[in-house]
């Protein structure tokens, strides 16, 4: 089963704080795109808006579609996501709502899986991986 991408894993593979990390960051990214790695247009909307500050819109959009190129599928979010993210935030009022929505599709079977460190995703008794895990 594949994972589901939350946005610190695209903004740790450009901005990585050593050059270990992005070793590592290259090495689970190669490894989950093979697993038909799944981003949900959420996470591209919070990469454009931080990466795109730092870098320029256009060096974001490439680095999108470079990872697209490579196998990462881009998913919509839907009706039966956006319902079972508004779900979880009843009673999860803290996490912010792009977690919940990257959730939705760990809680609907689309992935089994959040790739990320990010705490958020345990509150949520979601199934975390982070390449501190491989």
């Amino acid at each position: 089963m594949t994972g589901v991408t939350d946005t610190r894993l695209l903004l740790t593979l450009e901005f990585p704080p050593s050059e270990e990390t992005k070793a590592k960051a290259v090495h689970l990214v190669q490894n989950e795109i093979a697993k038909h790695l799944l981003a949900p247009s959420i996470v591209l909307t919070e990469f454009i808006k931080i990466a795109g500050a730092k870098m320029g819109e256009d060096a974001a959009r490439t680095r999108i579609r470079l990872l697209k190129e490579r196998g990462m599928r881009i998913v919509s979010l839907g009706e039966e996501e956006a319902l079972v993210a508004g779900t979880m935030l009843l009673s999860h009022r803290d996490v912010p709502m792009a977690d919940a929505l990257i959730s939705s599709f760990v809680k609907t079977g689309a992935a089994e899986y959040v790739v990320t460190d990010d705490p958020h995703y345990k509150t949520l008794g979601l199934k975390t991986k982070w390449f501190s895990e491989i």
